[in-house]
């Protein structure tokens, strides 16, 4: 399993358009080949800064099968309306570390206002 993500700077005051076109978008990217499933994240510091992790089979899947078909391009069409500058994709594989799921279960009871 690949990792990747984009960290997303959105134009202030388009933060709640960028999230339903992501929503929309949903449709769309779970059909690609490899895709596994997604999250996207807003910044708690910084409010119009949000990073959205995806994750595939492989780096091929995401690289060929989802930027190639016309769909990708309509995708980029759609974020880059509320971008202020292109996304910082990266990619990444899983490390096991002892005690992980342990650390990311109580993490979930962490409340925001804390």
């Amino acid at each position: 399993m690949i990792l990747e993500t984009a960290v997303m700077q959105v134009k202030p005051g388009t933060e709640n358009d960028f999230e339903t076109a992501l929503r929309a978008a949903y449709e769309m990217i779970s059909r690609m080949r490899g895709y596994l499933n997604h999250e996207l994240y807003k910044c708690i510091e910084s409010p119009h800064e949000y990073i959205l992790i995806i994750r595939w089979s492989t780096v091929k899947d995401h690289s060929m099968g989802f930027r190639k078909p016309p769909e990708y391009v309509h995708w980029m069409e759609v974020l880059q309306t509320f971008m202020d500058s292109p996304p910082v994709e990266k990619h990444y594989v899983d490390i096991v570390v002892s005690g992980r799921n342990e650390a990311v279960n109580s993490t979930q009871e962490v409340s925001l206002s804390e």
